[in-house]
């Protein structure tokens, strides 16, 4: 099996830095990409936008569409490609493939698969400074096009399941908390002013606050299934290859 060094298949660019207090580069029409926008497996907005002066203010270049940003000071298994152009600030990476012999998902993927095993967490790349050093060091598995783009698809849809799992736990926790304050209120202010409660409110109170952790714990469940699947899988593929 042939690998390649990664730095020698694609650019690895460096985002930049801008000043908060200067009006004129802020609020344009350029998606300012930071690493609170890394959540899902793509980036299609931001939450800040800067100005044309602003990117020409800033170290930052316009990156193309189909960029791997890695955030330097988060774990890798926060890695998204974006789908319009954007500018990335000082706190990520981004890498531009430029070998037609590399499938962009399949990189993302075969980072993600190896999170756990490269030993180069944020707080260390931003402490030693090499995270670009570390990055273009990496040697992938260099597999015929199709195949990559193959193992990609598998792994995407897997990965896709673990993220629906934990949206739901999200969602889950937030109506359940709901529910119950809409039932019962805050312990705390007491806005439905309860008198000391009788036997009968203290049952449904437990009742319920029993059924909302059954629920949570069976969803966490579902969600450490998920993604210990997904690792075992993704290991799998790449020790495979």
């Amino acid at each position: 099996m042939k690998f390649v060094r990664l730095g020698n298949m694609a650019q690895i660019i460096c985002g930049g830095s801008l000043d908060r207090s200067n009006s004129a580069c802020w609020n344009g029409s350029i998606p300012w990409v930071t690493a609170r926008d890394i959540r899902d497996g793509s980036i299609i907005d931001s939450l800040e936008r800067i100005t044309e002066f602003g990117l020409k203010e800033s170290a930052s270049n316009l990156l193309p569409i189909g960029s791997i940003l890695v955030p330097a000071s988060m774990a890798l298994e926060n890695i998204v490609i974006n789908d319009i152009p954007v500018a990335i600030n000082k706190d990520l990476k981004a890498i531009i493939v430029e070998s037609p012999d590399l499938d962009r998902n399949y990189i993302q993927q075969f980072l993600l698969s190896k999170a756990n095993n490269l030993e180069i967490s944020g707080n260390e790349w931003m402490k030693n400074g090499h995270t670009t050093e570390i990055l273009a060091n990496i040697n992938i598995p260099l597999l015929p096009l199709k195949e990559q783009r193959h193992i990609a698809l598998i792994l995407d849809k897997a990965d896709a399941i673990c993220k629906k799992r934990r949206a739901a736990l999200k969602l889950a926790d937030n109506f359940l908390h709901a529910i119950f304050l809409d039932t019962f209120g805050d312990s705390a202010t007491n806005p439905k002013e309860w008198p000391a409660p009788p036997i009968a409110v203290q049952q449904r109170y437990t009742q319920i606050h029993n059924k909302m952790i059954s629920i949570k714990e069976k969803l966490a469940n579902e969600l450490v299934q998920s993604n210990f699947l997904f690792n075992s899988l993704a290991t799998s593929v790449f020790n495979i290859v």
